[in-house]
C-alpha cells in the first residue's frame, strides 16, 4: 500500500505544480478533479455502449476503464493532499476494511 502511495504523492505534486494555483485553492481543485474524471469516465462509457448517439459506438471499453482509472487516482490524489500528515494510505486501508467487513455481514445476512 506504501508504494501506491509513493506513487500517488508523486503525481500530486506534479498536478500541484502544473495548476499553478495558490496553495489555498490546491485542495478545492484536486476535489473537484474527481468529479470531472468520473463525468468522464460516464460519459465515455455511455458512448462505448451506443447510448444516445442514436447507436452509433463512438468510445471503446478500454477508453472508458481508462477514464475509470483517471477518477480513481484523482480520488487518491485529493485524499492524500487531505490527509496533510501523510496518513492517506491509513484512512485508505481503514476505510476499505470498513466497507469490505460491512459488505460480507450484509452478504452473508442476504444469502
Amino acid at each position: 500500500m506504501n508504494d501506491l502511495f509513493q506513487q500517488i504523492r508523486e503525481l500530486r505534486r506534479r498536478d500541484e505544480r502544473r495548476s499553478g494555483a495558490p496553495d489555498h485553492v490546491l485542495e478545492l481543485l484536486l476535489v473537484t478533479k474527481v468529479a470531472e474524471e468520473a463525468c468522464e469516465a460516464g460519459e465515455l462509457y455511455r458512448r462505448s455502449k451506443g447510448w444516445g448517439t442514436d447507436g452509433p459506438v463512438t468510445a471503446t471499453t478500454h477508453q472508458a476503464q481508462h477514464e475509470m482509472c483517471a477518477a480513481i487516482t484523482a480520488g487518491l490524489v485529493a485524499l492524500d493532499r487531505l490527509c496533510p500528515d501523510g496518513d492517506a494510505a491509513q484512512v485508505w486501508a481503514d476505510y476499505l476494511a470498513y466497507g469490505y467487513q460491512r459488505a460480507l455481514r450484509e452478504n452473508t445476512e442476504a444469502a
